[in-house]
């Protein structure tokens, strides 16, 4: 599902340059398969593009994210066929698990639909093709091309492109500083939670579980979280212990503010706060500072 956004972080801009040009993602296991890259609209609107598959004897299922890590980031499910002999893939996403974008009154997603030819999963290492854009009802919305690089040796890359970096003396040293490979890599898998931002998470669970832990060191960060306006926790101090709770989901929205009661040692306040239902785990990562909070509304799924 895509988005329209606007780039104008510099150390976004060479992010984004590298990963359509230069990087893709490193794959995770023999059957699974990342994809990175972007799709294109209208000639001139770039969104980046993720994409995970795993083969299961031709049929392919996983996931997508558009506008990783942007404002409008959004998470759908994907399922497809890959014909080996024919060199053939075909994908659609089906469904959306999150998206960071406001949702409207009668809202709806436009779905990305395409066809690959002389493609080869885990070999074919660069792919531009044209895609459908279709609602979920199966009315065409927008079209566009979709770019995608295979990951392999992503971090041998990523390092060339940070010494790159480091030694062009019109780069601040702050950008420098931001630009560090391993890092850069988990922020790509995290989903992060920032101050006066919504992200809608769609469910077919009655409940689901809160998982509250420091995934670093620990610096004293606490939050509060309430849901529709109960307190589940105040004033937390987040450990490397999982901290487990389970949240009933009503028939409209649930609605769960996550607030920073302070900043710990290290500024700003980074808490990790999973949600686990019967079909998707979202590991978010907040980033706020003392007395700013974030909203997660669960919504129940379509269909």
């Amino acid at each position: 599902m895509y988005k329209f956004k606007n780039n104008s972080d510099m150390i976004r801009k060479i992010l984004l340059y590298y990963l359509f040009f230069m990087m893709p993602l490193l794959c995770l296991g023999q059957e699974r398969h990342d994809y990175i890259g972007g799709i294109v609209l209208n000639d001139t609107l770039t969104i980046t593009y993720k994409i995970s598959l795993v083969d299961k004897n031709g049929k392919v299922e996983g996931y997508s994210i558009s506008d990783l890590g942007g404002k409008y980031e959004t998470k759908s499910t994907v399922f497809g066929e890959y014909n080996e002999d024919a060199k053939e893939l075909s994908f659609r996403e089906t469904q959306t698990i999150y998206t960071k974008t406001p949702l409207e009154p009668n809202y709806d997603f436009c779905y990305i639909n395409t066809t690959i030819k002389n493609f080869s999963l885990g070999k074919t290492k660069k792919v531009k093709t044209k895609f459908i854009g279709l609602f979920s009802d199966n009315t065409k919305c927008i079209n566009g091309e979709l770019f995608l690089s295979l990951a392999e040796k992503i971090e041998a890359k990523m390092e060339r492109m940070a010494e790159k970096i480091n030694k062009m003396k019109r780069i601040p040293d702050s950008v420098k500083q931001k630009f560090q490979p391993l890092k850069m890599m988990d922020t790509l898998n995290m989903n992060i939670l920032r101050k006066d931002q919504t992200l809608s998470v769609f469910s077919k669970s009655k409940s689901i579980s809160l998982i509250i832990y420091d995934a670093g060191k620990e610096d004293g960060d606490k939050i509060s979280i309430y849901a529709n306006n109960k307190p589940l926790l105040e004033n937390y101090e987040a450990k490397k212990e999982q901290k487990f709770i389970r949240v009933k989901i009503g028939e409209d929205i649930t609605t769960l503010v996550i607030k920073a009661t302070n900043e710990g040692v290290i500024a700003p306040n980074t808490v990790v706060v999973e949600l686990q239902d019967k079909d998707n785990t979202i590991k978010a990562l907040s980033n706020l500072k003392k007395g700013e909070f974030t909203t997660i509304n669960i919504l129940k799924a379509k269909g």
